[in-house]
């Protein structure tokens, strides 16, 4: 059955059809460019969004799972961080749709710059990577994603990224195609039927 929605962990998260971690999480609300509701909220609690971490691949898993038993330690401080995560994934969105001021541009930039501050240049075996430090700190999650996302934007897939016009929509994904839709089967049949039934109406 065609979802918007997938369970990670017990967890639901969005369907990844983004292509890429940072579009997976501006995915992370649904109904861009509508009055909020909380049902549009994917990233319910700290926890999401550690989940989210390790399911596109940003943090591993075992780093998720310290990084919520931390975050049930000290849920101030979480609490923050996720507030956080929501007010930049705003920007970036606005960033990344071509909809952004001078304002939301620098608070990404400002805030992938400090996460670009944080990665050490780690050695394992012949591999070389850049990494965040090995002590996990309840910032990773949403640093990770910011380091992609700065990456996106430095890249030429920037101009790939599509904005699903399904009603209550608005996700993003890459396509060098014909691709229009987040996923055919929902927002595309959605679209195809309410087509069909005002055609029928007149």
């Amino acid at each position: 059955m065609a979802t918007w929605w997938v369970t990670v962990d017990g967890r639901v998260l969005p369907k990844p059809i983004g292509g890429h971690p940072a579009l997976e999480l501006c995915n992370t609300r649904s109904g861009w460019g509508e009055p909020f509701d909380d049902r549009q909220e994917y990233l319910r609690d700290y926890a999401y969004l550690a989940t989210l971490g390790h399911s596109t691949g940003v943090i591993s898993r075992e780093r998720a799972e310290r990084l919520i038993r931390k975050a049930a330690r000290d849920r101030d401080a979480a609490a923050e961080v996720l507030d956080r995560t929501r007010t930049l994934r705003a920007d970036l969105y606005a960033v990344l749709t071509g909809r952004a001021g001078r304002a939301p541009f620098e608070r990404v930039a400002a805030a992938a710059a400090t996460a670009r501050g944080r990665q050490r240049l780690d050695r394992d075996g012949d591999r070389i990577a850049w990494s965040l430090p090995a002590q996990a700190d309840l910032r990773d999650p949403l640093e990770a994603l910011l380091i992609t996302a700065s990456d996106l934007l430095t890249s030429p897939q920037r101009d790939e990224v599509r904005t699903c016009p399904g009603v209550g929509c608005g996700w993003l994904f890459l396509s060098t195609g014909k691709r229009r839709w987040c996923q055919m089967a929902v927002c595309g049949n959605r679209a195809k039927q309410a087509s069909y039934a005002s055609r029928h109406r007149d």
